[in-house]
């Protein structure tokens, strides 16, 4: 046992080759050369289709789609090589001259040739999240969630889902192949998708779980899906989680009173597995806040057992509403359901994510805070693309898991001490804010670099209003005072900064012919005086824009620039 407050069942490392294949076994995966990496630990599974040129990261599983031939599986171990992936796996059969016995590269595993990629993709990184669940479980955790799910599938001859009261996915049953689509969206993404959620708000789903002891049949909602039968598990009155049973028809008096039964040995299993981790995860994530805060030294960053290679920092955040402000404001009228609502999704999505991570980078802790979540990602000593393998994980975790259509997130780093974390975190946060903001037109996930304009434009404003000073000066004034905050001239001057002074480009832009725009730009001149070759009036002018479009978004209206004749 460790130290108190120290974190159990933590391993160093994720399984190796040899691991993965005896533990899937051999009517899927065949291990066919050692190479020089097969007792080495893996961390995730990636594809690699033959026109991709990216390098996957270092131990990984590459799943070689499309390389069958000698040449095709020799350019693949080519490709990978350089950063040691954990295996390289291939469909059968495997190339005769291929050796054996290779003692460098990459391990080589042969995969069924009746398999499909989707299903082996699936398996692994189901088998990685297994592994690696004992991250956030203590050593001694007796639940087995999953062995009651497959109970329930016996016993009631339907596919079986165990939900905590976030509906985030706890485990499920065999059978769910037999399921439909929105099971299987649940499945792969760990948790039920948020519009689906948000349909079974709208359909009072919940309430009627919550107000109902016994089972619940909700009739299929649309063509191909299943209908469902679900129960609340409780504890006492309070509701700890939902069983969630994929079925044709109501199951009859016999079948729902097994259900019930079932309902009263699974509540206790939650409520352990609740109470069990809760006193390991706080103090997890309490050593990660310290760090993310400046106030960990050392020694205790060091029981987050993160190693000692560069660290880099994400932060997500949901986006903002239309007004530009966040979800839940400083509005004393806001709606305390709709509070309620925006902690549990931050709830889900820290708890999806931790689940992530802990299946395809090992090394890492998430930390959940006001309206954000953070992540502590670490690499290797000598790592040099941290950063672009923060960002293209988190562009992953967007792409697969079904809670994030309405998420942002930034990624900040590499550090190579402790003690500059708390500067990425306050970049990323820097960054989060402007992703969030109406204006930002940038990709769902960015590093700080890639918002860098945005972050400085919104201080800006912050530092014009803390100043007082005005929003307009000089030439900029004048045009506004005759030409209105709005008016066409004062488009037509933002538009032909956006272009670095481009005519074509700004009156395509505008929608309006060359001519036209030449006419606005000598209006602009005579009204306000502006010297068009002065750099520094240039620049305080496309400023002062910039900063006003911050305040007031622009909509575009193809009516305010007609096409000119």
């Amino acid at each position: 046992m460790g130290e108190v407050g120290e974190p159990r069942g933590l391993p160093a490392a994720g399984p190796t080759t040899r691991q993965l294949v005896r533990d899937i076994g051999p009517a899927l995966l065949r291990l066919v050369s050692t190479g020089a990496t097969a007792d080495d630990p893996l961390a995730s599974v990636v594809i690699h289709p033959p026109t991709e040129t990216a390098v996957p990261e270092p131990n990984c599983v590459v799943l070689g789609i499309g390389a069958k031939t000698e040449a095709e599986v020799l350019g693949l171990l080519a490709a990978t090589n350089p950063t040691g992936p954990g295996v390289v796996a291939v469909k059968a059969p495997m190339p005769s001259s291929i050796s054996t016995v290779r003692t460098t590269g990459p391990a080589i595993i042969e995969v069924s040739t009746d398999a499909s990629w989707m299903h082996v993709a699936t398996t692994i990184r189901d088998y990685l999240i297994d592994y690696t669940r004992a991250r956030i479980q203590p050593d001694d955790d007796s639940t087995d969630l999953f062995a009651l799910a497959n109970a329930i599938y016996t016993a009631l001859n339907a596919p079986v889902t165990i939900e905590d009261r976030f509906s985030a996915l706890l485990a499920w049953s065999a059978g769910q192949d037999q399921t439909d689509p929105e099971r299987i969206t649940t499945i792969l993404g760990r948790a039920v998708h948020q519009r689906t959620l948000e349909q079974q708000r709208e359909r009072g789903e919940f309430q009627r779980l919550r107000a109902n002891a016994g089972p619940v049949y909700f009739a299929a909602t649309e063509p191909g899906y299943l209908s469902r039968v679900a129960i609340a598990v409780r504890a006492g009155t309070e509701v700890l989680g939902y069983l969630w049973v994929a079925v044709a028809e109501p199951l009859d008096s016999a079948r729902a009173h097994m259900l019930e039964q079932f309902a009263l040995v699974v509540a206790p299993q939650i409520a352990g597995l609740r109470t069990e981790t809760a006193h390991a995860r706080r103090q997890r994530e309490e050593l990660a806040a310290a760090v993310l805060a400046g106030s960990a030294d050392l020694v205790g960053a060091g029981r987050l057992q993160l190693g000692d290679g560069p660290l880099c920092v994400l932060a997500a955040a949901s986006r903002v509403s239309a007004g530009g402000h966040s979800p839940i404001g400083n509005d004393p009228r806001v709606d305390l359901t709709a509070d309620a609502v925006a902690v549990d999704e931050l709830r889900r999505f820290a708890d999806t994510l931790e689940y992530y991570l802990a299946a395809v980078h090992p090394r890492s802790v998430t930390v959940r805070g006001t309206g954000v979540v953070y992540a502590l990602l670490a690499y290797p000593v000598g790592a040099t693309q941290a950063l672009d393998s923060t960002t293209r994980l988190a562009r992953d975790f967007l792409a697969r898991t079904p809670l994030t259509d309405d998420h942002v997130i930034a990624a900040g780093g590499p550090s190579e001490s402790i003690g500059r974390i708390t500067t990425i975190r306050s970049q990323v946060d820097a960054t989060v804010r402007a992703m969030r903001h109406p204006s930002f037109t940038g990709q769902s996930v960015c590093a700080v670099e890639d918002a860098a304009l945005s972050v400085l434009l919104l201080h800006l404003a912050d530092m014009t209003d803390s100043l007082g000073l005005p929003d307009t000066t000089g030439a900029l004034r004048r045009l506004i005072s005759r030409d209105g905050p709005t008016g066409v001239l004062a488009d037509t001057m933002a538009a032909y900064l956006d272009a670095a002074g481009n005519t074509e480009v700004a009156a395509r832009a505008l929608r309006i012919h060359v001519n036209t725009m030449r006419y606005r730009l000598r209006r602009i001149r005579d009204i306000s005086g502006l010297d068009f070759a002065h750099g520094d009036t240039m620049l305080l002018t496309h400023l002062q824009l910039r900063v006003r479009t911050l305040r007031t978004p622009r909509t575009d209206d193809p009516d305010k620039n007609p096409p000119a004749d």
